[in-house]
Formats: C-alpha cells, sequence, structure tokens
C-alpha cells in the first residue's frame, strides 16, 4: 500500500513537473511572437517614417489629393441585365480602375473582377503594391468616345464591349521617394472588355488593351 501511494505521489509531481514545463514553454513562445510582431511594427513605422521623409512638400500635396479623392458614384441602371446595364457597369469599372491607383483602395474593382480576369488581378496587385511602397498616381483625365455593345455568341458566356477612350497625360510616383514618373496623353484607345451578367450584376472577366 505504501509503495503504491509512493508512486501516486511520484506520478503527481511528474505531472506537476510537466504542466510547469508547458506552461513556461507556451508563455515563452507567446513572448516570442510578441517581441516578433513589435519587431514588424517597428520596421514598418520606420519604413513609413523614412518614406514620408524623402516626399517633398509638393509630392505631398499631390499625394494627399490623390488618396483623398471621393469613390466613383455608380451609374444608374448599371445593375440591369441589359445593353445599358453593361455599358454603365464598364464605365464604372474604367473610373475604379483610377481609383485605385490614386487611391490603393481596390476593394471595388475586386468585387465585380471575375477570378480569370487577368488584366483585372494585375491591375489590383500594381495598386496595392505601389501604396505599399507609399506610391500612388495623381487623377488623369479620361473621356469615352464610344462604346459599342455586342451580343454574345452562341455556346459564349460573355459579351464583348468596345470601348474607345481618350486618356490625358499621367504622373505617377512609384514608391515614396522616386522620381515622378509622367507619360503622354492617349487619343482613340480601344479596350475590349468581356463581361457577363451573374448574381445581379454584371462581372469583368477579361480586358483586352488594343495596341497603338
Amino acid at each position: 500500500m505504501a509503495c503504491v501511494l509512493a508512486l501516486g505521489v511520484a506520478a503527481c509531481s511528474l505531472k506537476d513537473v510537466r504542466a510547469e514545463a508547458g506552461a513556461s514553454t507556451s508563455a515563452s513562445a507567446s513572448a516570442a511572437v510578441a517581441r516578433a510582431e513589435q519587431g514588424i511594427a517597428d520596421a514598418n513605422a520606420s519604413a513609413t517614417a523614412s518614406r514620408e521623409a524623402a516626399l517633398t512638400p509638393e509630392l505631398r500635396a499631390q499625394r494627399d489629393a490623390a488618396l483623398a479623392e471621393p469613390a466613383p458614384a455608380k451609374p444608374a441602371h448599371m445593375d440591369e441585365e441589359s445593353a445599358r446595364g453593361a455599358t454603365g457597369s464598364v464605365y464604372y469599372f474604367l473610373d475604379l480602375y483610377r481609383y485605385a491607383f490614386m487611391t490603393g483602395n481596390t476593394a471595388e474593382l475586386a468585387a465585380m473582377s471575375d477570378d480569370q480576369c487577368k488584366f483585372c488581378q494585375s491591375t489590383i496587385n500594381d495598386a496595392d503594391d505601389a501604396h505599399k511602397k507609399g506610391g500612388w498616381a495623381n487623377k488623369w483625365d479620361q473621356e469615352i468616345v464610344s462604346a459599342t455593345y455586342y451580343e454574345k455568341l452562341e455556346g459564349y458566356d460573355y459579351n464583348r464591349i468596345k470601348v474607345v477612350i481618350n486618356y490625358g497625360a499621367t504622373i505617377s510616383c512609384p514608391e515614396a521617394g522616386a522620381q515622378p514618373q509622367s507619360s503622354e496623353p492617349i487619343n482613340g484607345q480601344i479596350l475590349n472588355f468581356g463581361v457577363r451578367y451573374s448574381g445581379g450584376h454584371w462581372r469583368v472577366g477579361a480586358v483586352d488593351v488594343e495596341a497603338q
């Protein structure tokens, strides 16, 4: 009986040691994670401060104006399953494209883009990457000259919309502290959109930019 009791006490003691060791290991791991997260936060704060210091007052004013750009308004009837709705959605997509590069806000653009749209994903990635580095684009002029809606062909899921657009000159900074980049105006740029109606909305599945 004494032996059994002794073994029981030893077993309990061993459990206590293991519990304490486990708690110690968990606390150490939590502390290590906290230190790592704090290190990342400090590094990000330092990088942000460095980017801010690299901006001239003029560039800072341009960036602040771009970031303050209000979200584009949705055209009336853009959710109709009609040629008018499809065309209005493409107009809205083009406004969101500019808005994404100005502000870094890509949520609405992503919401109306199909997963298979490579142009859409590339736009979202480029806008996100630029803004993570402190970059942005100034607002540029864009004028839609014409938009032609085509009924979808038999066996295809997408309608085609051909857009002719004029772009004004653009100025952008790929990252804070970098030299601003500019591009010349483009007149008569042709864009071909593949759009489909799904879930009460038009979605963009492809965008083809014709060479000038």
